[in-house]
């Protein structure tokens, strides 16, 4: 018996030995941050990534709007906005013709031109914490008219950059 035990508990050791070896994987995990300046909504959330513009027979497409605050790391900075690309609404099918838009943020209207929104106007008390003051992203038809029948989509692209002096 005492031969039978010894290479039965010789087999256990190895066995454990064997199964005690572990595995490594390594992950990498990335994240592309730009915290000097942001647009989100007006409670801090994320901006939508789509808005719905209704349709009124015989009047045309109705504006959408977001209230939206812009973080900034420098409440010194003014910022610059403009647009990326000429706003529209595109036939999906492509039978009718596009659609122009007009994009307003607060007061002005937006263009491919860069405009200088003051750090003052901004961020009137020097505060980026809570983010700029609350202002209006309103995207609206060009010219109010009926439009034809179709699914239209198209892409309004603002795009924000900080000042590199400060005023």
């Amino acid at each position: 018996m005492k031969s039978f035990i010894k290479p039965l508990m010789a087999t256990a050791i190895m066995g454990l030995a064997i199964n005690a070896y572990a595995v490594q994987k390594d992950i990498t995990v990335t994240a592309n941050v730009d915290a000097t300046l942001d647009m989100t909504t007006d409670t801090g959330e994320v901006l939508p990534s789509t808005m719905e513009m209704r349709y009124m027979p015989g009047v045309g497409l109705e504006p959408v709007s977001q209230m939206t605050k812009i973080f900034s790391n420098d409440a010194e900075k003014d910022v610059n906005i403009n647009l990326a690309g000429t706003p529209q609404l595109m036939d999906t099918v492509g039978t009718n013709p596009n659609i122009p838009l007009t994009v307003k943020y607060g007061d002005l209207t937006l263009t491919q031109a860069q405009q200088t929104m003051t750090a003052t106007t901004l961020f009137p008390n020097g505060d980026t914490a809570n983010g700029s003051i609350i202002q209006p992203l309103m995207v609206s038809q060009t010219t109010q008219a009926p439009v034809a029948s179709g699914n239209y989509s198209g892409v309004v692209s603002v795009v924000l950059t900080q000042a590199t002096e400060t005023p």
